[in-house]
């Protein structure tokens, strides 16, 4: 018998494109999904699509139907809102555990951040617990994030967690919370923590199911609505295509030895894209394919300029400004995220990240091509880890 995971966060961006990475890089495996539904036909219908994505897009994995099921719960609730007898049929039979499902509003009260993101890391930790009693259990995979380092600059290391950093918003800090919880859990439970930077598009082809964070001022700038950007051109945006991430956390958790370990999903020192370089590659793009009157031009200013300018807007300016808000932490503060730990796990693997300018075209494209998600269309992921690492060098 196969691996048996309970997945939370299935429906997500990175939860959807990792469905098929564990169908494929776990023979005879089977995944639970836990998802949220006013009924049960809600439920339902939301693990159907999921599972046709599936069979549709990795025409290698023909019994994804089969090997997708869904229990209706919310991590919120006690018990994950899980039966008794659901429960303890669930807790005899799984072996993993990966706990993706957050919180990710930025403006929440810390209560109501803490109540989804630590609570329901608390309920998912339980579970393990009985799962432990069970007997099959073998791993509880936390996806946290790298944006638990706050308003730290400089060198972050995968180990570190608390500094006395402060954060720009509520989700960084109880995403803080719920990775202490975890580590707490370190002696308990046999843990791996993943921390992603900024998940973006697929490498291979562009898809993202979400235009959030760096996709905010891409649009402006593709209309030709954004004009300033806070920071220096050579400050780093740590980007990370989703295929990446995803199959990289695979071949880590199919690793004995990665159990008590924190890893960086991120590009790190010396692969980081430099913010510069993604706004020059991005007015490139957009004049060749939708020019405008006059080319597009960014200017980098401080942040006391920025916010000087901002005071003197009003309307509709005023309103794409505030759109930018996502993005402001992400290029105001110059991290260097540690890699040691997923290097050393990734180096044999055949699993290459690619460098921003290797894909950023696909990226652009999908954009314009699905205008920003409204039109999706055609494949949704790339092929999954097996595959990918012989059809493309850069993945």
């Amino acid at each position: 018998m196969g691996a048996h995971f309970f997945l939370t966060g299935g429906t997500g961006f990175l939860g959807s494109s990792l469905l098929p990475r564990l169908l494929s890089g776990f023979p005879e495996s089977r995944i639970t999904l836990l998802l949220r539904g006013t009924d049960d036909a809600e439920a339902a219908a939301r693990a159907w699509v999921l599972a046709d994505s599936v069979r549709r897009n990795h025409r290698q994995i023909p019994d994804a139907a089969e090997r997708i099921i869904h229990l209706r719960g919310d991590v919120s609730l006690d018990q994950c809102g899980l039966s008794p007898g659901t429960l303890s049929e669930l807790v005899k039979s799984v072996t993993h555990i990966i706990h993706g499902a957050a919180s990710i509003r930025f403006d929440q009260p810390i209560a109501e951040a803490r109540r989804v993101n630590c609570g329901g890391t608390r309920r998912m930790l339980d579970l393990a617990l009985q799962c432990i009693a069970g007997g099959k259990f073998e791993r509880f995979v936390y996806i946290g994030t790298s944006s638990v380092s706050g308003r730290r600059d400089g060198p972050i290391l995968e180990d570190e967690l608390e500094t006395g950093q402060s954060f720009f918003n509520t989700y960084e800090q109880s995403k803080c919370e719920a990775e202490r919880i975890v580590r707490d859990h370190f002696g308990l439970v046999p843990c791996t923590v993943f921390r992603p930077s900024i998940v973006i598009g697929d490498s291979t082809n562009g898809w993202t199911s979400s235009f959030n964070v760096i996709y905010i001022p891409l649009r402006l700038l593709s209309l030709g609505l954004l004009r300033w950007l806070p920071g220096l051109p050579v400050t780093t945006l740590d980007l990370v295509p989703v295929d990446w991430v995803n199959d990289a956390m695979v071949h880590i958790m199919r690793r004995k030895d990665s159990v008590g370990v924190v890893y960086h999903m991120t590009a790190g020192p010396g692969r980081a894209a430099c913010l510069g370089d993604v706004v020059r590659s991005a007015i490139d793009y957009f004049d060749r394919r939708i020019p405008l009157g006059s080319p597009r031009a960014i200017e980098f200013v401080t942040q006391e300029e920025f916010d000087l300018l901002r005071s003197g807007m009003r309307g509709r300016q005023q309103e794409i400004m505030k759109q930018l808000d996502a993005l402001l932490p992400y290029i105001g503060v110059e991290r260097r995220f540690d890699t040691r730990n997923a290097d050393a796990m990734m180096n044999a693997s055949g699993i290459r990240l690619p460098l921003f300018r290797e894909y950023s075209e696909q990226i652009f494209a999908y954009c314009l091509d699905s205008n920003w998600g409204k039109n999706p269309g055609g494949s949704q992921q790339s092929t999954s880890s097996g595959q990918q690492s012989q059809e493309k060098s850069s993945t």
